[in-house]
């Protein structure tokens, strides 16, 4: 089976687990993504609120809650909601600048039940790639934005470089598990900008994400760097242009 969603649920109890087959590679590339978005954006304002859509068990929720943002996490699976909820109450948790944790809500990415405008950063992290309607999640990432806001999103590249390296090669050497991605479902670059332009969005930074091949056979976990080219996976900043008038 491609594409199983199943994972998210079955195996929510170890979202947080180091040693997790399921979830340790995602753990290890969303430290690089977080790291790409402090170099972008730097700090955000204080009590500027954050929406991560498909936000599984709150890997990037946390440390923008931490930071002071107002974070709200969005997802489809129940387990997954409750494992993000369970972390930051239990060992996560820590006090932030507004007195309150992220928030999680069981929603689709496509229809959050959040307010226009609502959001100075909307996150769309390991997603596009696994949702049935992807320039629709990206419509609702724009209608959350507050004209001026920004929209991050990685995603893998339709590419036969992508499907070796993202199914073939890391699900066979158990770097992923297997089921983890269709490629048939993979979204060219191009295509994706054109989606988020016909949007009111323009992009702003793009760069591409590649293996760091000694450091992820060494780790036995899937560990990322920065690549000029876009041939298996990228991540893509986009700012929402402000209202003319």
């Amino acid at each position: 089976m491609r594409n199983d969603l199943s994972i998210y649920d079955d195996h929510a109890d170890e979202w947080w687990r180091p040693d997790s087959k399921w979830f340790r590679s995602l753990f290890a590339v969303n430290a690089f993504r977080l790291a790409l978005l402090d170099d972008w954006i730097g700090a955000l304002p204080a009590g500027a609120t954050v929406v991560d859509l498909g936000c599984g068990g709150g890997f990037f929720c946390e440390p923008f809650a931490r930071r002071g943002a107002r974070v709200v996490g969005c997802d489809q699976s129940f387990r997954s909601v409750a494992a993000a909820r369970a972390h930051w109450n239990g060992a996560g948790g820590a006090a932030t600048a507004h007195g309150a944790g992220p928030r999680y809500l069981r929603a689709d990415v496509a229809h959050a039940p959040l307010a226009s405008g609502c959001a100075d950063l909307v996150l769309l992290a390991d997603v596009l790639e696994h949702v049935d309607d992807p320039c629709g999640a990206v419509a609702e990432a724009t209608r959350l934005l507050k004209p001026g806001g920004r929209l991050y999103v990685n995603t893998v590249a339709r590419t036969l470089t992508a499907r070796l390296l993202v199914v073939h090669v890391a699900e066979t050497l158990g770097l992923i598990p297997r089921g983890t991605h269709d490629p048939s479902r993979f979204i060219d670059r191009d295509e994706l900008i054109r989606w988020a332009g016909d949007r009111g969005l323009a992009a702003e930074r793009v760069v591409g994400e590649a293996v760091a091949v000694a450091a992820t056979l060494r780790t036995r976990t899937v560990q990322l760097r920065r690549s000029q080219g876009t041939r298996m996976a990228y991540s893509v900043l986009f700012r929402k242009k402000a209202a003319s008038g």
